[in-house]
C-alpha cells in the first residue's frame, strides 16, 4: 500500500498509505507485483466494514505494526492515525518486484519517497518474517530465511551463501538457487528471491 505513490509522476499515480488495495480490492490485488495480497486484502475488508469510522489508510497501517510487533524479537511499533482514505486506486508498476534490478528498485525507492540505498537494505529486515506462495506456486509459504517465526537478522546471513537449489521447482521468474532448499517435515525449503541476491552483492547495497 505505502510504495504505491510516485513524486515523478504526481498524484494521479496513488496516494502511497491511503488504503487503496482494501478500497479498490478488484483492482490492486489484481496487478502482478501483488499476486498473494488478497489473503490480507479479504481478511482486512469485513473488519473495515464493521468499523467504519476507522479509515482504510489507517486500518492497513495498524494491521501491519500489530503483525510485525507480535512476531518473537521485533521491535514494538507505534501508531498514529489520522490518515485519509483515497478517492483512486494507484497505478500498477510501482511496485518492486524480485525480478527488477538493483538500479531499478534503487530508482523506485528514490521516486517514491527519497530512500537512501541504507534505508532499501533496512526495509529488507521484513523478509526475516516474509514467505511466499506465488513466486513458485507448486509450493505453499517458503521462507527466505531459516527463522520465519523470528525477526531477526538472519536473512541478511543466508543471502550471502551459496545456492545448491531450490525449495520446489527451478526456473520461475524472480527466484535464484537458495542455500537451504530443503525442508524438514512439513516445513517448505528456503527460498531465494533473485532480488535479494543481487542487493546484497552490488557495491551500493551490499
Amino acid at each position: 500500500d505505502a510504495i504505491a505513490i510516485s513524486q515523478s509522476q504526481g498524484p494521479k499515480a496513488g496516494g502511497g498509505a491511503d488504503g487503496s488495495m482494501l478500497l479498490f480490492p478488484t483492482i490492486e490485488p489484481n496487478f502482478e507485483a501483488n499476486n498473494g495480497i488478497d489473503d490480507s486484502v479479504n481478511n482486512l475488508i469485513p473488519f473495515m466494514q464493521k468499523h467504519n469510522t476507522i479509515s482504510a489508510a489507517d486500518l492497513v497501517q495498524f494491521a501491519g505494526a500489530v503483525a510485525l510487533s507480535n512476531c518473537p524479537g521485533a521491535p514494538r511499533l507505534e501508531f498514529l492515525a489520522g490518515r485519509p482514505n483515497t478517492t483512486i486506486p494507484a497505478v500498477e508498476g510501482l511496485i518492486p518486484e524480485p525480478q527488477d534490478s538493483v538500479t531499478k528498485i534503487l530508482q523506485r525507492f528514490e521516486d517514491a519517497g527519497n530512500f537512501s540505498p541504507f534505508e532499501v537494505v533496512s526495509l529488507l529486515a521484513s523478509h526475516s518474517i516474509a514467505r511466499a506462495d506465488k513466486v513458485d506456486e507448486t509450493i505453499d509459504a517458503a521462507p527466505f530465511d531459516s527463522t520465519p517465526f523470528t525477526f531477526d537478522t538472519q536473512v541478511f546471513l543466508e543471502v550471502l551463501l551459496k545456492g545448491t537449489g531450490f525449495p520446489g521447482t527451478a526456473n520461475n521468474t524472480g527466484e535464484v538457487a537458495s542455500p537451504l532448499p530443503l525442508g524438514s517435515g512439513t516445513d517448505t525449503g528456503e527460498m531465494r528471491l533473485q532480488s535479494d541476491f543481487a542487493l546484497a552483492r552490488d557495491s551500493r547495497t551490499a
